[in-house]
């Protein structure tokens, strides 16, 4: 009970001081419209897990899964080029930013060059959508020889030279690297919370904004989340999430 009354304690102090979270479509491709299910609720985030098959880009999961009918081109590129022309060069009506979080699950190597290959002809257009690559990325010592449209998601248990740190967007850790796995239908262990805020607090004094995956899609979740202040809070379920947020303004 005193630990219960212990965290509650510190999750008041901290939500005073927190800032608006970004929130983040977790694979999003398996939502039942993907890009528009999260656009039209005004995600700030979008992900999407990518594989390379027949020279293309493909958006699956699970390498059973990949389609060449179901592209990056086609399910995120080519609305949002045609959300950014509607919108006047941003992604949303309010001159919002868009971010996308593109997950190489294998030949990192050769995606980054289709990538490279299928977006860079767009790059003045897409210059307020952030691209953040994560997964089978290149190493940081890498980063340096692509392209700046291109950011990079951190992590945790790397070390990164200055240069490099400078291309990274966010840094990146699963919920499991600070304790068991939460389900977040009752408040979160004090041990568990307190590792979680040195994390943040170490990433946010380097300027860099924190996600963690692997997270519960609950009310609880996302509440303790924001109140230890991590910036990226994903989720399945993007209606309860968008709900969350605009009840707690």
């Amino acid at each position: 009970m005193k630990k219960l009354f212990l965290f509650s304690a510190i999750l008041l102090v901290i939500s005073s001081k927190i800032s608006a979270q970004i929130i983040h479509s977790h694979n999003d491709y398996e939502q039942k419209q993907p890009f528009f299910a999260a656009y039209d609720l005004g995600f700030d985030s979008i992900e999407a897990d990518l594989y390379l098959k027949d020279g293309e880009l493909c958006v699956a999961h699970d390498q059973k899964d990949v389609s060449t009918e179901r592209t990056l081109r086609k399910l995120y590129i080519e609305p949002l080029l045609a959300k950014i022309q509607e919108n006047g060069g941003y992604p949303y009506p309010n001159k919002k930013s868009l971010h996308l979080l593109l997950d190489l699950k294998k030949q990192g190597k050769e995606i980054m060059q289709v990538l490279d290959a299928q977006l860079k002809p767009y790059k003045k257009e897409l210059r307020h959508v952030k691209i953040s690559i994560s997964g089978d990325m290149p190493k940081p010592e890498e980063f340096q020889n692509y392209d700046k449209m291109f950011s990079f998601d951190g992590r945790k248990s790397l070390v990164y030279s200055k240069k490099a740190f400078k291309r990274i967007y966010m840094v990146s850790a699963s919920f499991t690297d600070f304790g068991k796995y939460w389900a977040g239908k009752e408040a979160l262990s004090q041990d568990t919370a307190d590792k979680i805020s040195v994390f943040v607090n170490e990433m946010h004094a380097k300027n860099k904004k924190v996600r963690l995956w692997g997270t519960p899609n609950t009310k609880l979740g996302f509440e303790t989340l924001k109140a230890l202040q991590v910036d990226v809070i994903g989720t399945d379920d993007l209606p309860l999430l968008r709900n969350f947020i605009d009840s707690s303004k």
